[in-house]
């Protein structure tokens, strides 16, 4: 029996090394992608990680683990995640779409929208709330829970720096934006991402999952690997109340690359919000997103992620008045919920760019990392 037992685990070790070999041999992206991932997910005991992939123009993905460790559901396109501050881009293609319209300006005052903030506020133009250069902190403090309690912080808040003075990562002021959005269209905002982004991409999810896909709703895990709730709206659910299936994310990737077949309404306005708007001494600002060119030797540095994220405040060297887009750049952005990790990167001249979607809240640097050295890799920049 024991002799028996043996020759099957020998068996079953030559079939995985021969799967593993073949997969080598015939697929090599397939099995760089595999070894990445899989390590990324051991060391930081990630319980499942979607893959979506664009290189010159073509899709690839890739799923691994689970959606749900108890249940052992295993992470498929249908699997939905929270994407919190990827949220913050897709407000902004909303901004951008109304500027193209003609029905809203980048310099018009938020105060022109949201009318019960204090005279303070006139100087602060919808660009700066777009780019992080209102000058708002990241947050309140954390006692202020309910809107009024926020009105009434905002009433008594002032800012040491001028409106583009100063870089500081911002979640009240991108949720002050979706306000005005809000306001300017007589719309809420998940109407807005459906009319505007969801349904021209054939994407399902948006802020609200419909009762019927709870079932590929991941269950998020916090950085111990325990168990969290999903989610809640808060005060700024246009900062990082979006979600989306892995499904979804491909087809928005493909928009954000600019590939053929992207709808013209949603080209132009992504390619506004992926142009420079403001300067910083290692990174440039978009509308939502972040922008980093790819010059002699700043790609092995692009692979030396921090572990956190620099919320700021940062000083600014330069806000452009025509904003420029350069395709050669690598242009990104990152999200984390209490139970989750995603990130987004395109290299638009290559026709390539990545997803990564992770069911942990594990840090910046680690998912960030993982997702460049993958997309760095199969575009041939390393």
């Amino acid at each position: 029996m024991i002799k028996s037992v043996k020759c099957i685990s020998a068996m079953v070790l030559s079939v995985l090394s021969i799967s593993a070999f073949a997969e080598s041999q015939f697929d090599p992206q397939a099995a760089f992608v595999r070894q990445t991932v899989t390590s990324f997910m051991d060391k930081y005991n990630v319980p499942g990680v979607a893959v979506e992939l664009y290189v010159d123009g073509k899709p690839y993905e890739y799923y691994y683990g689970y959606a749900d460790r108890a249940n052992k559901t295993p992470v498929s396109n249908r699997t939905i995640f929270e994407l919190d501050s990827i949220s913050k881009v897709m407000t902004s293609i909303l901004l951008a779409q109304e500027v193209d319209w003609a029905k809203m300006s980048f310099t018009d005052p938020v105060t022109k929208y949201v009318k019960d903030l204090p005279a303070s506020f006139n100087k602060i133009k919808l660009q700066d709330l777009a780019t992080h250069t209102s000058g708002l902190p990241f947050n309140p403090p954390k006692n202020i829970e309910t809107h009024a309690e926020l009105k009434n912080y905002l009433a008594n808040w002032s800012s040491d720096a001028d409106p583009g003075d100063e870089w500081t990562y911002s979640n009240i002021g991108i949720g002050l934006l979706g306000n005005a959005i809000e306001v300017s269209t007589e719309k809420d905002l998940d109407k807005l991402y459906h009319r505007h982004i969801l349904n021209p991409l054939r994407m399902i999810i948006g802020m609200e999952i419909p009762k019927k896909l709870t079932k590929y709703y991941a269950q998020g895990y916090n950085q111990n690997g325990n168990p969290v709730p999903h989610v809640a709206p808060g005060l700024f659910p246009a900062a990082y109340n979006f979600k989306a299936s892995a499904e979804d994310m491909q087809r928005f990737l493909s928009a954000a690359i600019g590939l053929p077949g992207t709808p013209p309404r949603l080209f132009y306005p992504i390619r506004m919000t992926q142009s420079v708007y403001v300067k910083l001494a290692d990174v440039s600002q978009g509308l939502g997103w972040q922008i980093h060119p790819l010059s002699d030797g700043y790609v092995s540095d692009l692979l030396n992620v921090p572990e956190t994220q620099d919320f700021g405040p940062l000083d600014v060297q330069e806000i452009y008045a025509r904003p420029l887009f350069n395709g050669d750049a690598l242009i990104d952005k990152t999200g984390a919920t209490g139970g989750f990790r995603a990130y987004i990167a395109v290299l638009p001249n290559k026709k390539s760019g990545i997803v990564i979607l992770a069911n942990k809240n594990v840090s910046n640097g680690a998912i960030v990392a993982t997702a460049r050295k993958l997309l760095f890799k199969l575009t041939g920049l390393t």
